[in-house]
Protein backbone atom coordinates (compact mmCIF):
# COMPACT_ATOMS: atom_id res chain seq x y z
CA UNK A 1 0.00 0.00 0.00
CA UNK A 2 1.86 3.19 -1.19
CA UNK A 3 1.41 6.52 0.83
CA UNK A 4 -1.23 8.06 -1.65
CA UNK A 5 -3.54 4.99 -1.30
CA UNK A 6 -3.26 5.61 2.12
CA UNK A 7 -3.77 9.87 2.30
CA UNK A 8 -6.99 9.27 -0.29
CA UNK A 9 -8.32 6.51 2.16
CA UNK A 10 -7.73 8.05 5.70
CA UNK A 11 -8.54 10.91 7.79
CA UNK A 12 -5.32 12.59 8.10
CA UNK A 13 -6.34 15.12 10.89
CA UNK A 14 -7.22 11.66 12.79
CA UNK A 15 -3.78 10.19 11.76
CA UNK A 16 -2.37 13.60 12.79
CA UNK A 17 -3.77 13.20 16.30
CA UNK A 18 -2.57 9.38 16.56
CA UNK A 19 0.88 10.92 15.26
CA UNK A 20 1.04 13.59 18.45
CA UNK A 21 -0.39 10.99 20.82
CA UNK A 22 2.40 7.93 19.81
CA UNK A 23 4.93 10.87 19.85
CA UNK A 24 4.08 11.54 23.39
CA UNK A 25 4.34 7.41 24.70
CA UNK A 26 7.90 7.49 22.49
CA UNK A 27 8.89 10.61 24.79
CA UNK A 28 7.62 9.60 28.25
CA UNK A 29 9.39 6.76 27.82
CA UNK A 30 12.89 8.16 26.60
CA UNK A 31 12.60 10.49 29.13
CA UNK A 32 11.25 7.65 32.05
CA UNK A 33 15.21 5.34 30.53
CA UNK A 34 17.27 8.66 30.11
CA UNK A 35 16.13 11.47 31.82
CA UNK A 36 15.92 14.30 29.99
CA UNK A 37 16.64 16.64 33.68
CA UNK A 38 20.11 15.48 32.88
CA UNK A 39 20.26 16.89 29.58
CA UNK A 40 20.33 21.05 28.59
CA UNK A 41 16.71 20.48 27.46
CA UNK A 42 15.42 21.17 31.11
CA UNK A 43 17.41 24.33 31.43
CA UNK A 44 16.85 25.87 28.05
CA UNK A 45 12.86 24.73 27.72
CA UNK A 46 10.47 26.56 29.71
CA UNK A 47 8.93 24.14 32.94
CA UNK A 48 5.54 23.97 30.83
CA UNK A 49 7.14 22.92 27.62
CA UNK A 50 9.31 20.45 29.81
CA UNK A 51 6.23 19.17 31.33
CA UNK A 52 4.26 19.05 27.60
CA UNK A 53 7.07 17.02 25.83
CA UNK A 54 8.08 14.92 28.15
CA UNK A 55 5.65 14.04 30.95
CA UNK A 56 1.99 13.36 28.40
CA UNK A 57 2.51 9.72 27.37
CA UNK A 58 -0.01 8.15 29.40
CA UNK A 59 -2.59 11.47 28.58
CA UNK A 60 -1.69 10.25 24.62
CA UNK A 61 -2.69 6.76 25.22
CA UNK A 62 -6.15 8.13 27.09
CA UNK A 63 -6.78 10.35 23.54
CA UNK A 64 -6.25 6.74 22.09
CA UNK A 65 -9.06 5.30 24.28
CA UNK A 66 -11.64 7.99 22.42
CA UNK A 67 -9.76 8.09 19.05
CA UNK A 68 -10.09 3.98 19.08
CA UNK A 69 -14.39 4.59 19.87
CA UNK A 70 -14.82 7.22 17.21
CA UNK A 71 -12.95 4.88 14.70
CA UNK A 72 -14.74 1.88 15.83
CA UNK A 73 -18.53 3.28 15.67
CA UNK A 74 -18.10 5.10 12.77
CA UNK A 75 -16.76 1.75 10.85
CA UNK A 76 -19.87 -0.18 11.81
CA UNK A 77 -22.31 2.56 11.02
CA UNK A 78 -20.28 2.89 7.37
CA UNK A 79 -20.38 -0.93 7.07
CA UNK A 80 -23.83 -1.90 8.30
CA UNK A 81 -25.75 1.52 8.82
CA UNK A 82 -26.84 1.06 12.32
CA UNK A 83 -25.06 -0.30 15.43
CA UNK A 84 -27.61 -3.15 15.66
CA UNK A 85 -27.21 -4.51 12.51
CA UNK A 86 -23.98 -5.14 13.08
CA UNK A 87 -21.89 -8.05 11.47
CA UNK A 88 -20.29 -9.57 14.22
CA UNK A 89 -18.53 -12.04 12.89
CA UNK A 90 -16.97 -9.73 10.08
CA UNK A 91 -15.98 -7.38 12.55
CA UNK A 92 -14.56 -9.76 14.92
CA UNK A 93 -12.80 -11.12 11.81
CA UNK A 94 -11.19 -8.07 10.80
CA UNK A 95 -10.33 -7.23 14.29
CA UNK A 96 -8.11 -10.40 14.31
CA UNK A 97 -6.77 -9.71 11.54
CA UNK A 98 -5.47 -6.39 12.30
CA UNK A 99 -4.10 -6.78 15.69
CA UNK A 100 -3.70 -10.65 16.48
CA UNK A 101 -0.75 -11.01 14.12
CA UNK A 102 1.29 -8.30 15.09
CA UNK A 103 0.58 -9.20 18.78
CA UNK A 104 1.31 -13.10 18.58
CA UNK A 105 4.95 -12.41 16.86
CA UNK A 106 5.66 -10.00 19.53
CA UNK A 107 4.50 -12.09 22.18
CA UNK A 108 6.85 -14.72 20.33
CA UNK A 109 9.83 -12.65 20.24
CA UNK A 110 9.69 -11.73 24.18
CA UNK A 111 9.33 -15.00 25.02
CA UNK A 112 12.58 -15.81 23.44
CA UNK A 113 14.42 -12.53 24.56
CA UNK A 114 12.89 -13.49 28.29
CA UNK A 115 14.28 -17.48 27.98
CA UNK A 116 17.49 -16.35 26.72
CA UNK A 117 17.65 -14.43 29.60
CA UNK A 118 18.38 -10.98 27.80
CA UNK A 119 18.79 -8.15 30.00
CA UNK A 120 15.58 -5.74 30.21
CA UNK A 121 13.10 -8.59 29.06
CA UNK A 122 13.31 -10.93 31.41
CA UNK A 123 9.64 -11.12 33.91
CA UNK A 124 11.40 -11.92 37.31
CA UNK A 125 10.08 -15.32 38.67
CA UNK A 126 8.99 -13.37 41.76
CA UNK A 127 6.33 -11.32 39.85
CA UNK A 128 5.01 -13.63 37.65
CA UNK A 129 5.89 -16.75 34.76
CA UNK A 130 6.55 -16.26 31.62
CA UNK A 131 2.81 -18.48 30.63
CA UNK A 132 1.05 -16.30 33.19
CA UNK A 133 2.27 -12.79 31.23
CA UNK A 134 0.97 -14.55 28.23
CA UNK A 135 -1.67 -15.93 29.18
CA UNK A 136 -2.78 -12.27 30.63
CA UNK A 137 -2.04 -10.56 27.17
CA UNK A 138 -3.79 -13.24 24.92
CA UNK A 139 -7.43 -12.75 27.33
CA UNK A 140 -7.05 -9.19 27.65
CA UNK A 141 -6.27 -8.15 31.01
CA UNK A 142 -2.32 -7.90 32.18
CA UNK A 143 -3.07 -4.76 33.21
CA UNK A 144 -4.90 -6.53 36.26
CA UNK A 145 -1.87 -8.56 36.42
CA UNK A 146 0.43 -5.54 36.66
CA UNK A 147 -2.08 -4.55 39.28
CA UNK A 148 -1.38 -7.51 41.54
CA UNK A 149 2.20 -8.02 40.92
CA UNK A 150 3.41 -4.57 40.18
CA UNK A 151 5.42 -3.45 36.73
CA UNK A 152 6.51 -6.40 34.26
CA UNK A 153 9.66 -5.46 32.29
CA UNK A 154 8.32 -2.74 30.13
CA UNK A 155 7.73 -4.28 26.53
CA UNK A 156 5.25 -5.66 28.54
CA UNK A 157 4.20 -3.27 30.55
CA UNK A 158 2.87 -1.24 27.88
CA UNK A 159 0.62 -4.01 26.74
CA UNK A 160 -1.96 -2.75 29.63
CA UNK A 161 -3.82 -0.37 27.21
CA UNK A 162 -3.77 -3.37 24.10
CA UNK A 163 -5.84 -5.22 26.90
CA UNK A 164 -8.32 -2.60 27.19
CA UNK A 165 -8.55 -1.60 23.71
CA UNK A 166 -9.23 -5.37 22.63
CA UNK A 167 -11.72 -6.11 25.59
CA UNK A 168 -13.29 -3.19 23.99
CA UNK A 169 -13.63 -4.48 20.63
CA UNK A 170 -14.78 -7.72 22.05
CA UNK A 171 -17.80 -6.00 23.96
CA UNK A 172 -18.62 -3.57 21.86
CA UNK A 173 -20.54 -5.07 19.54
CA UNK A 174 -22.65 -7.35 21.82
CA UNK A 175 -23.55 -4.18 23.53
CA UNK A 176 -24.68 -2.86 19.35
CA UNK A 177 -26.75 -5.88 19.21
CA UNK A 178 -28.61 -4.92 22.30
CA UNK A 179 -29.48 -1.38 21.33
CA UNK A 180 -32.45 -1.12 19.67
CA UNK A 181 -32.10 2.97 19.18
CA UNK A 182 -28.80 4.26 18.86
CA UNK A 183 -29.70 7.08 21.44
CA UNK A 184 -30.06 4.28 23.90
CA UNK A 185 -26.29 4.52 23.94
CA UNK A 186 -26.40 7.44 25.91
CA UNK A 187 -27.56 6.12 28.96
CA UNK A 188 -24.14 3.65 28.81
CA UNK A 189 -22.67 7.43 28.63
CA UNK A 190 -23.81 8.47 31.31
CA UNK A 191 -23.06 5.86 33.63
CA UNK A 192 -19.27 5.75 32.12
CA UNK A 193 -19.28 8.89 33.45
CA UNK A 194 -19.76 8.35 36.89
CA UNK A 195 -18.13 4.80 36.81
CA UNK A 196 -14.86 5.85 35.43
CA UNK A 197 -13.70 8.78 37.19
CA UNK A 198 -14.37 6.48 40.70
CA UNK A 199 -12.41 3.68 38.95
CA UNK A 200 -9.46 5.78 38.13
CA UNK A 201 -9.29 7.35 41.86
CA UNK A 202 -10.75 5.37 44.35
CA UNK A 203 -11.25 1.39 42.98
CA UNK A 204 -7.20 1.29 44.26
CA UNK A 205 -6.28 4.40 45.63
CA UNK A 206 -2.95 3.30 47.53
CA UNK A 207 -1.86 1.36 43.98
CA UNK A 208 0.00 3.08 41.58
CA UNK A 209 -0.94 0.91 38.90
CA UNK A 210 -4.77 0.98 39.85
CA UNK A 211 -5.82 3.63 37.43
CA UNK A 212 -5.16 0.80 34.52
CA UNK A 213 -7.87 -1.14 35.14
CA UNK A 214 -10.90 -1.62 32.63
CA UNK A 215 -13.73 0.36 33.82
CA UNK A 216 -11.27 3.54 34.61
CA UNK A 217 -11.04 4.46 30.96
CA UNK A 218 -15.10 4.05 29.60
CA UNK A 219 -15.57 7.14 29.64
CA UNK A 220 -12.98 7.92 27.03
CA UNK A 221 -13.91 5.42 24.96
CA UNK A 222 -17.79 6.05 25.26
CA UNK A 223 -16.58 9.94 24.49
CA UNK A 224 -15.12 8.54 20.58
CA UNK A 225 -18.61 6.04 20.35
CA UNK A 226 -21.16 9.06 21.12
CA UNK A 227 -19.50 11.76 18.80
CA UNK A 228 -19.35 9.24 16.10
CA UNK A 229 -22.62 8.49 16.17
CA UNK A 230 -23.37 12.65 15.89
CA UNK A 231 -20.82 12.92 13.38
CA UNK A 232 -22.97 10.30 11.26
CA UNK A 233 -26.19 10.87 12.33
CA UNK A 234 -26.50 15.02 12.53
CA UNK A 235 -25.54 17.68 9.98
CA UNK A 236 -23.98 19.98 12.73
CA UNK A 237 -23.98 24.30 11.35
CA UNK A 238 -20.39 25.35 10.59
CA UNK A 239 -20.20 27.00 13.35
CA UNK A 240 -21.14 24.22 15.94
CA UNK A 241 -17.88 22.31 14.62
CA UNK A 242 -15.58 25.87 14.60
CA UNK A 243 -16.55 25.93 18.13
CA UNK A 244 -15.82 22.72 19.13
CA UNK A 245 -12.21 22.65 17.37
CA UNK A 246 -11.87 25.37 19.63
CA UNK A 247 -13.21 24.29 23.25
CA UNK A 248 -11.44 21.12 22.00
CA UNK A 249 -8.12 21.89 21.85
CA UNK A 250 -8.43 24.33 24.78
CA UNK A 251 -9.43 21.40 27.14
CA UNK A 252 -6.77 19.05 25.53
CA UNK A 253 -4.15 22.19 26.45
CA UNK A 254 -5.89 22.62 29.59
CA UNK A 255 -4.98 19.04 31.01
CA UNK A 256 -1.62 18.68 29.13
CA UNK A 257 -0.05 21.34 30.25
CA UNK A 258 -1.47 23.25 33.22
CA UNK A 259 -1.27 20.28 35.04
CA UNK A 260 -0.58 22.51 37.97
CA UNK A 261 -3.84 24.11 37.32
CA UNK A 262 -6.01 21.24 36.76
CA UNK A 263 -4.36 19.56 40.14
CA UNK A 264 -4.82 22.60 42.29
CA UNK A 265 -8.50 22.65 40.84
CA UNK A 266 -9.50 19.46 42.48
CA UNK A 267 -10.16 17.62 39.14
CA UNK A 268 -7.64 15.10 39.48
CA UNK A 269 -8.55 14.02 42.78
CA UNK A 270 -11.86 13.62 41.24
CA UNK A 271 -10.78 11.91 38.01
CA UNK A 272 -12.53 14.16 36.31
CA UNK A 273 -9.53 15.66 34.03
CA UNK A 274 -9.00 12.73 32.35
CA UNK A 275 -12.82 13.08 31.47
CA UNK A 276 -12.34 16.15 30.70
CA UNK A 277 -9.09 15.55 28.27
CA UNK A 278 -11.86 13.11 26.62
CA UNK A 279 -14.07 15.29 26.00
CA UNK A 280 -11.70 17.83 24.30
CA UNK A 281 -9.99 14.79 22.04
CA UNK A 282 -14.00 14.18 21.03
CA UNK A 283 -14.64 17.96 20.18
CA UNK A 284 -11.63 17.31 17.76
CA UNK A 285 -12.57 14.39 16.28
CA UNK A 286 -16.32 15.72 15.36
CA UNK A 287 -14.59 18.83 13.57
CA UNK A 288 -11.75 16.75 11.49
CA UNK A 289 -14.71 14.13 10.91
CA UNK A 290 -16.89 17.39 9.46
CA UNK A 291 -13.62 18.57 7.93
CA UNK A 292 -12.93 14.91 5.73
CA UNK A 293 -16.98 14.34 5.29
CA UNK A 294 -16.85 17.95 3.58
CA UNK A 295 -13.96 17.49 1.52
CA UNK A 296 -12.39 20.22 3.47
CA UNK A 297 -9.32 18.24 4.54
CA UNK A 298 -5.89 19.48 3.69
CA UNK A 299 -2.31 17.36 3.39
CA UNK A 300 -0.28 19.45 5.60
CA UNK A 301 3.59 18.96 4.06
CA UNK A 302 5.31 20.06 7.06
CA UNK A 303 2.87 18.02 9.64
CA UNK A 304 3.19 14.52 7.18
CA UNK A 305 5.39 12.65 9.50
CA UNK A 306 2.89 13.18 12.21
CA UNK A 307 0.63 11.85 9.81
CA UNK A 308 2.61 9.03 8.91
CA UNK A 309 3.41 8.57 12.45
CA UNK A 310 -0.15 7.99 13.42
CA UNK A 311 -0.61 5.68 10.22
CA UNK A 312 2.17 3.08 11.66
CA UNK A 313 1.00 4.25 15.30
CA UNK A 314 0.32 0.67 16.39
CA UNK A 315 3.55 -0.81 15.27
CA UNK A 316 5.45 1.81 16.58
CA UNK A 317 3.89 1.69 19.92
CA UNK A 318 4.91 -2.44 20.11
CA UNK A 319 8.07 -2.15 18.64
CA UNK A 320 9.51 0.93 20.51
CA UNK A 321 10.49 0.03 23.41
CA UNK A 322 13.04 -2.27 21.96
CA UNK A 323 14.32 0.58 20.34
CA UNK A 324 14.22 2.55 23.55
CA UNK A 325 15.54 -0.57 25.89
CA UNK A 326 18.50 -1.80 23.74
CA UNK A 327 19.14 2.10 22.61
CA UNK A 328 19.67 2.50 26.73
CA UNK A 329 21.96 -0.18 27.17
CA UNK A 330 24.38 0.84 24.53
CA UNK A 331 24.36 4.31 25.60
CA UNK A 332 25.70 2.80 29.16
CA UNK A 333 28.39 0.85 27.22
CA UNK A 334 29.66 3.73 25.71
CA UNK A 335 29.57 5.99 28.73
CA UNK A 336 28.82 9.28 26.68
CA UNK A 337 28.33 12.38 28.57
CA UNK A 338 24.91 14.75 28.73
CA UNK A 339 25.90 16.28 25.36
CA UNK A 340 25.35 13.23 23.47
CA UNK A 341 21.99 12.64 25.27
CA UNK A 342 19.62 14.96 22.68
CA UNK A 343 21.09 14.08 19.42
CA UNK A 344 20.97 10.41 20.22
CA UNK A 345 17.33 9.95 21.48
CA UNK A 346 16.21 11.64 18.47
CA UNK A 347 17.83 9.09 16.61
CA UNK A 348 16.33 6.48 18.53
CA UNK A 349 12.80 8.33 17.60
CA UNK A 350 13.61 7.93 14.20
CA UNK A 351 14.74 4.33 14.33
CA UNK A 352 11.57 3.83 16.31
CA UNK A 353 9.08 5.53 13.45
CA UNK A 354 11.51 2.80 10.77
CA UNK A 355 10.62 -0.05 12.72
CA UNK A 356 7.71 0.55 12.76
CA UNK A 357 7.06 1.56 9.46
CA UNK A 358 8.40 -1.45 8.56
CA UNK A 359 6.87 -3.86 10.37
CA UNK A 360 4.02 -2.53 8.88
CA UNK A 361 4.55 -2.47 5.34
CA UNK A 362 6.18 -5.64 4.95
CA UNK A 363 4.07 -7.67 7.70
CA UNK A 364 1.09 -6.96 9.62
CA UNK A 365 -0.68 -4.81 6.86
CA UNK A 366 -0.28 -7.51 4.28
CA UNK A 367 -1.33 -10.28 7.28
CA UNK A 368 -3.92 -8.08 7.75
CA UNK A 369 -5.20 -7.98 4.08
CA UNK A 370 -4.53 -11.58 3.29
CA UNK A 371 -6.40 -12.35 6.06
CA UNK A 372 -9.22 -9.91 5.30
CA UNK A 373 -9.38 -11.57 1.77
CA UNK A 374 -8.86 -14.99 2.64
CA UNK A 375 -12.37 -15.63 4.55
CA UNK A 376 -15.06 -12.93 3.04
CA UNK A 377 -17.91 -13.48 5.54
CA UNK A 378 -21.41 -13.00 5.12
CA UNK A 379 -22.46 -9.43 6.48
Amino acid sequence: MNANTLRTKRNTGIDILRGICILAVMLLHLNIHFGFSKSFLKEWLPKKLFTLLFWNGYNGVVVFFTISGFLITGSILKRWGHLSSIGIKSFYWFRVARILPMLVALLALLSILHLTGVPGFVIPETKTSLLRAIFSVLTFHVNWLEIQVGYLPANWDVLWSISIEESFYLFFPLICLFLKKEWHFVFFFLVFLVVSPWARTAWYPDNELGSKNHLAFLDAIAFGCLTAIIAFRVALPKMVTIFALWSGWALIVLVFVFKSVVYKSGLVGLGLDMTLQSLGAALLLLWMHDNYRSGKQKNRFLLDWLRRMGVYSYEIYLTHMFVIIFGAQIYKKLALDANWLVPYTLSLLVLSYWVGKLVFTYFSEPVNLWLRRKRVLPQ
